[in-house]
This record gives structure tokens, C-alpha cells and sequence, in this order.
């Protein structure tokens, strides 16, 4: 997979190349493709601006960057697929010092082979953007890439930007449910202990003992898997009950559920809008945007005087009557009043005085820096209001939940990350604002033309509605232009409706999933009740001779193992509703006969536990000291090897 990864990627034309080629095409001020459209890459809902900015925010997006050293060890780290119940499919070894992409590919090849090709399937990746990106760039999985949703992990979605999270965070896409993505974090956590004896191992002991890590791991949760079907469907019975109080509150307003819908949509396609670059030539497209509106207008009313004659003449056209022709003077007439409005609003945009000859204004220097001041306040807007709809999410997503403080820290964290690069642009705006002041009292710009006011740094987190990030003295824009507030923004009762819905969409794919899950489990167990049983009477229908006492044993205890996970699912899916009637396999008796010989042994085993069960803490500390004796003698080694 490296190799074909590499061959792809290779094959595909270097920056410099694009970029020489992007310079010899022709191009226009006017020309009908805008920045917006350039600023999407083939196949994806997030600006390529947003996608660079996740990527240089996480250090597995990079492949320059290392997370351990090819130096020491030949082995490097792991990289593991999980199901969404948390069971290792398969584990990669990794030899590079990277993160490499082609880790994630392979396993990603390797699942499709295992599976039918009409199945979809959710990836929850860390950075899902990125992995996106990358297939839809270069081509990679070109047979199941259309069967793949790709996501971002609940616990990493904060370090991502919020267009990107609109994207990609699994409670805003369809079809997760409420699967979080971190069952890597988890399977990470529960073989760290394994890393300082692993580090010193030999190729094969290492990958024996992962090996009996991952069966273990596999058999308890095995085990437990009733109780994470309970657990969920609690989980999701709690939150789906409180999304369809709030929902209907809404409906009883008026407020519909199609409503929200239709908000939600408007919400995305406004946010994952690319914001305004910077540029030399902003304001000369602006005035040759006012002349082609202005020769536009006159256009129309020539028209529509020509049409007024002919009314008044009696002269009509060809197939045409008196009605047509009133008709035909309304809509130009609107297209008048339209044109008229649109140039008035281009030329408060640029701030000039409307007698003044446009054509002369061209390569002003004055409404080059005003532009850009223009582009810059707008994606300071942005990014403040998309960091306002992340902590309101971030309040209601983690209020509830046991791990409250590490979940809210690291959220905080990630979002702090990107305050410095908004002040940065509060910084750089104002600097412009301050060069407009000294060209209006140089007297070197248009008449008419006022600075725009500076935005203070003190409070600029706080969004009140006399902060000066929303005074447009000197400034406008087509976002600032609107004469309402849509809902998603400013209506509170909306905004909440919207995130109830979300909610309420997931809660209901998640209940789908496990009342399948449920079936599914109970439907397994009878097929192999009812196989085990016809071996078992296969087995004792054969004389003695014949008997092979090993295969007696190994069902026996197969039999045991299947006792244990029914009684142990039985009673925990209970409240889970299921459409099967037939039982579990094993009859009533057998299973009231087990759980008494179950209780009694867990009970025996719980005594004779208590004891060994003391040290526990101190195991881990050791393990933990022993893991930096290790990497401090592996440094001095270094060293002295230097």
C-alpha cells in the first residue's frame, strides 16, 4: 500500500507546476468564477482554506513531523481498526516515524475485501477531513470510495475548525448515530502497560503478547457486550426523550421540524462559505462590478422606454399585444429597480461619493487598503461567531457526562489554540484602519471617504452588541447588508430547535442500530445453541472406542462459555425491545441451573480475589517508573552516541 500510495501521489503535478500553470491561464476582473468557487476542491463541502487549517493544527496530518524515532526502534507504534463496539478488527504496524496515510488506507482496503460490496460503512478518523481530502485528491479506494462517510471523532472535533466540524462531526452527519470514534483512545489506554516491556522485546515476543493483549480484550468485552447495549440504549432513551420535549415546545410555537430542517441547511451553506482573501485588485473588481451594473441599468431603461412608445404609438411587435407589453415594462422595470439598488449598495461598499467618475478610481490605493480592511473584519466576524457556536455546543454536548473536566479541558484547550491566530487578524485590521486615517488626513483618498473604526481587544470574546466588531462606520459588506437576521443566527429558540433536531436525528439512528444489535446478538446465540447441541449428540451417539475425549472437553467448555454470555446478556438487555420470540437457545432450566452455579463461583472467586487486589495502584506506579528509567537511559545513550 505504501508503494501504491506513493506511485499516486507522485504521479500527480507537483505545486510549482499548478501554480504555473494557474499563472498562464488567462484571467479577468470580471470573469463569472469566482474565489469562491476556486477555494473548493472536487468532491468536498469544506473550503480548501478550512482543510489547510486542520491540517497544520494536528501533528498526524503532517507527515513531516515525528512522533518517534526510527533510532532506536524498528517499530515504531500501532495503528488499529476498531467496530464500533470498541473490538480490534485489525492492527498495522508501524515502521515510519510518521503518521503516514497509507497506514490508515490499508486498513481500510483490508476491511472492504471482508465485507459485501453493497454495504456502507462510517470512518471516524482523528483527522477524517484529511483522509477525505486525500482519496477524493489522488484517487485512492476508487472502488468503495462511495461507500464511505467520513467523520471526525468526537474527542478531536474541537481541533478542528467549525466549518469543518459542520462537516464532519458525527452529530451533525447522518448516519452515526451517537458512535463517538474514540474507541482507539480507549484500546491505546488499556495496553499502555504493555510499552515498557514491549520497548525492549524481540520482533515476535511483541507481537505475540499484542496478540493475547487483543484476545483478552476481545473475550471481556465479549462478555460485557449486554451491558454496553444497556448502557447505550439508556444513553440514548434519556437524550431522545429530552430532544422531543424541546422539539415539542417549538412545534406548539408554529415551529416545525421541516422548518429547522431548512435552517440547518442555510446554516452550513453559510459557514462553510470561503471568507475574502486579501488582495491588490479587490477594489478594481468592485468598480468594474458598479460599471457593468451601471451599463446594465442604462440598458434596461432603454428598453423600457422603447416599449412605453410602442404602447403609446399602437405600434406593437410581432405576436405581441397591449398586455404583453404592460407585462414586459413591469419586468423591466423591476430589473431597474434591482440594478439601481445593487449599485447603490457596491457604491456604499466602496465608500465613494456617486459623481464621481468611477473608471479614474481604478488602482486607488486608498480603496485597495479599504478592501482588504473589508475582507479582514469579515473573517474576524467569522471566526468569532463560529468560536460562539462551538462553546455553546461545547456547554450542552458535555454537561452531563461523567468525564465532565477532562472532556471540557481538552474542548477549551482546542478552541484556545485558535485565539492567537484571531488576534492576529484584529492586529492586522487594525493597522489597516490606522493607514486609512493617515490617507484621509493626507487628503489622498475620494471624497467623502470615512476611516473605519479599530476593534478593541479588550472583550472581543464576549460578542455584546455594542462591542466594535459590529459598528460599520466606513465599512459594509454583503453579509452586513441583509436587512433581517437570519434565525439560525439570531433566534435563539431557532438555534436551539436546531440542535434538539440533530439530536433527535441521531438519537433515532442510534435506536435503529441497537434494537439490530439486540436481534442480532440473540439470533447468534440460538444458531450456536442449537450447532453446539446436534455435535454434542453427535459426539455421545458414537461408541466409546470412537470417542475422542479432547473434542468431548473443548465442547463442554464451549458450552459453558455460551451458558455465561446468555445468562449475562439475558438480563441486561431485557428493557431492550426485540421482535424475537423463541428464547436464547438453552432452555429455562439449564439457564436457572447455571446462573446458581455462576453466582456461587463469582462469589468464591470475589473472596479469594480480595487479597491479590491490593497492589494494584503500586503495579502501576512501577510500571510507570520503570517506563521513564527506560527513556532516560535510552537518551543518555543517545547522547554519548553524539
Amino acid at each position: 500500500m505504501e508503494a501504491t500510495v506513493e506511485a499516486i501521489r507522485s504521479s500527480n503535478p507537483s505545486k510549482a507546476t499548478r501554480k504555473a500553470a494557474v499563472s498562464k491561464a488567462p484571467s479577468k476582473a470580471t470573469s463569472s468564477a469566482s474565489s469562491e468557487d476556486i477555494d473548493y476542491e472536487t468532491g468536498l463541502k469544506v473550503p480548501k482554506s478550512v482543510l489547510d487549517e486542520c491540517h497544520e493544527s494536528f501533528l498526524a496530518a503532517d507527515a513531516n513531523r515525528v512522533k518517534a524515532s526510527t533510532l532506536f526502534f524498528s517499530d515504531t507504534g500501532l495503528m488499529a481498526l476498531l467496530c464500533r463496539h470498541d473490538r480490534v478488527l485489525w492492527l498495522v504496524n508501524m515502521t515510519s516515524a510518521g503518521e503516514k496515510q497509507h497506514y490508515a488506507l490499508c486498513l481500510l482496503d483490508k476491511l472492504f475485501k471482508h465485507i459485501p460490496k453493497t454495504m456502507r460503512i462510517g470512518v471516524l478518523y482523528d483527522i477524517g477531513c484529511q483522509l477525505h481530502r486525500s482519496c477524493a485528491k489522488h484517487g485512492f479506494l476508487p472502488d468503495a470510495l462511495d461507500r464511505i462517510v467520513f467523520g471526525i471523532s468526537v474527542f478531536h472535533a474541537y481541533g478542528h475548525q467549525w466549518p469543518c466540524q459542520l462537516v464532519y462531526h458525527p452529530r451533525k452527519c447522518k448516519g452515526f448515530g451517537l458512535t463517538d470514534g474514540e474507541g482507539c483512545e480507549r484500546f491505546w489506554s488499556s495496553i499502555k502497560l504493555l510499552i515498557p516491556s514491549l520497548r525492549v522485546s524481540g520482533y515476535y515476543n511483541r507481537i505475540y503478547t499484542l496478540d493475547t493483549q487483543v484476545k483478552h480484550l476481545d473475550k471481556k468485552s465479549m462478555l460485557d457486550l449486554g451491558l454496553w447495549l444497556r448502557r447505550k440504549w439508556n444513553n440514548m432513551a434519556s437524550r431522545k426523550l429530552e430532544a422531543t420535549g424541546v422539539l415539542d415546545e417549538l412545534l406548539d410555537m408554529g415551529i416545525t421540524r421541516e422548518y429547522l430542517e431548512g435552517q440547518w441547511v442555510e446554516q452550513i451553506q453559510e459557514q462553510t462559505k470561503p471568507l475574502k482573501r486579501q488582495s491588490s485588485k479587490l477594489a478594481d473588481m468592485e468598480i468594474l462590478d458598479v460599471l457593468t451594473l451601471m451599463k446594465s441599468l442604462e440598458t434596461y431603461e432603454e428598453e423600457k422606454i422603447g416599449y412605453q412608445k410602442a404602447l403609446v404609438d399602437g405600434v406593437y411587435p410581432d405576436g405581441l399585444t397591449s398586455v404583453d407589453l404592460a407585462a414586459l415594462i413591469d419586468d423591466v422595470q423591476k430589473n431597474i429597480v434591482r440594478a439601481k439598488k445593487a449599485v447603490a449598495n457596491k457604491k456604499s461598499k466602496l465608500s465613494v461619493d456617486g459623481r464621481l467618475n468611477l473608471t479614474k478610481l481604478i488602482g486607488n490605493e486608498f480603496l485597495k487598503k479599504r478592501m482588504n480592511a473589508l475582507a479582514l473584519k469579515q473573517r474576524i466576524r467569522d471566526r468569532l461567531r463560529n468560536r460562539k457556536f462551538e462553546l455553546a455546543n461545547l456547554e450542552r454536548a458535555y454537561r452531563k457526562t461523567v468525564n465532565h473536566l477532562k472532556l471540557e479541558k481538552n474542548a477549551h484547550t482546542q478552541i484556545k489554540r485558535k485565539e492567537p491566530g484571531i488576534q492576529a487578524l484584529v492586529r492586522k485590521y487594525n493597522k489597516l484602519c490606522d493607514e486609512l486615517k493617515n490617507m484621509i488626513k493626507a487628503r489622498k483618498t475620494p471624497r467623502g471617504a470615512v476611516a473605519p473604526l479599530s476593534i478593541d481587544l479588550e472583550g472581543l470574546y464576549q460578542l455584546d452588541v455594542d462591542d466594535d466588531i459590529w459598528q460599520d462606520v466606513g465599512l459594509s459588506d454583503d453579509f452586513d447588508e441583509m436587512m433581517v437576521v437570519p434565525d439560525w443566527l439570531g433566534n435563539e429558540r431557532i438555534r436551539n430547535g436546531i440542535k434538539s433536531l440533530l439530536e433527535l436525528q441521531r438519537c433515532e439512528e442510534e435506536e435503529r442500530r441497537l434494537l439490530h444489535e439486540r436481534l442480532a446478538i440473540q439470533e447468534w446465540m440460538q444458531e450456536e445453541w442449537y450447532v453446539l447441541e446436534a455435535t454434542v449428540d453427535e459426539a455421545s451417539n458414537k461408541d466409546e472406542e470412537q470417542m475422542d475425549q479432547d473434542i468431548i472437553y473443548q465442547l463442554e467448555e464451549r458450552r459453558e462459555y455460551l451458558l455465561r454470555l446468555c445468562v449475562r446478556w439475558e438480563t441486561m438487555v431485557r428493557g431492550i425491545p426485540c421482535s424475537l420470540e423463541n428464547g436464547w437457545g438453552p432452555s429455562e432450566e439449564i439457564l436457572m441451573n447455571f446462573r446458581k452455579f455462576e453466582f456461587t463461583t463469582q462469589a468464591i472467586e470475589e473472596e479469594l480475589g480480595q487479597d491479590e487486589s491490593d497492589g494494584g495502584d503500586e503495579d502501576l506506579e512501577d510500571a510507570e517508573y520503570i517506563d521513564n528509567l527506560e527513556a532516560a537511559a535510552l537518551l543518555d545513550h543517545y547522547r554519548s552516541q553524539n
